[in-house]
């Protein structure tokens, strides 16, 4: 890989298609939309009362991946809110990163309301962290898998592509060009002032996609943050797995002590 190839990978998303089972289930929501710079985000919801949780999916993703949530949190008496970032799936664009995601974000919640709750998974975590940062309020959050650090990011793909300094430097040019702004605002000490809510982190030790150790440093800069090991879950398959959907659900729970901890009028399976 060359550096155009990975500022490719970090910034031109491919998209993910819809299997059956998703297409059925966002068949089940009410669809939302709205323009953000230019492009139009598609998303989709479940519920009309209680407190608001936003589904936020990873890179090369999209919301219907995270729908194994959908019927969980409504049965907790919770709204869900879920929307395929810019570039990805329903939502239009050609390129995108993780602040064009943090600023589609910030737009979401000005348009349909504040949210009382955050699920992120892999990139969707630190897009979140950038929404925080910049304002955007709630009472709890789940990470799950997410990446700690931009600059780390585009270190592991330059030292596996074996570049050289020289275009090592190239390709922080361009990725800062590409978001508008300095790589290291991205950086956990930048971030911090987002860091007002209990936090949630899940990862599998064993992640061969982002390493466990960047959730151990968000967990060390995190105040009101608990990191829970995930074995054997992987990168992806952990947002599948039951224990992963359960600690989540109970820690919004928690943060929201006047719902149900008892599956509520609504069901819808995911």
């Amino acid at each position: 890989m060359n550096v155009a190839d990975i500022f490719s990978w970090l910034c031109e998303p491919r998209r993910a298609e819809l299997t059956e089972a998703e297409t059925k289930l966002l068949g089940t929501g009410t669809p939302r939309s709205l323009r953000v710079d230019g492009n139009t985000l598609s998303g989709w919801s479940w519920g009309s009362t209680g407190p608001r949780i936003l589904l936020v999916h990873g890179w090369e993703s999209r919301a219907s991946h995270l729908g194994q949530f959908v019927g969980p949190l409504c049965r907790a008496q919770f709204q869900v809110w879920a929307f395929d970032g810019p570039a990805h799936g329903a939502s239009s664009g050609t390129s995108s990163s993780v602040v064009h995601y943090g600023k589609a974000l910030l737009a979401i919640a000005k348009e349909f309301g504040s949210f009382d709750g955050v699920i992120a998974h892999s990139v969707g975590s630190p897009a979140a962290l950038y929404a925080f940062q910049q304002g955007m309020r709630v009472r709890a959050s789940v990470h799950i898998a997410g990446p700690a650090s931009l600059e780390r990011v585009i270190r592991r793909m330059a030292g596996a592509a074996g570049l050289k300094a020289a275009d090592t430097g190239r390709l922080f040019a361009l990725v800062e060009q590409h978001i508008g702004q300095p790589v290291a605002s991205m950086e956990l000490g930048a971030l911090a002032d987002g860091f007002r809510h209990p936090a949630l982190l899940l990862h599998d030790p064993a992640d061969r996609e982002v390493p466990y150790a960047e959730s151990l440093v968000l967990a060390d800069a995190w105040p009101d943050a608990r990191l829970v090991s995930m074995s054997g879950a992987g990168h992806r398959r952990i947002i599948w797995h039951p224990e992963a959907i359960a600690a989540a659900v109970a820690h919004l729970l928690q943060a929201n002590p006047n719902q149900a901890s008892a599956p509520g009028p609504m069901s819808i399976n995911a």
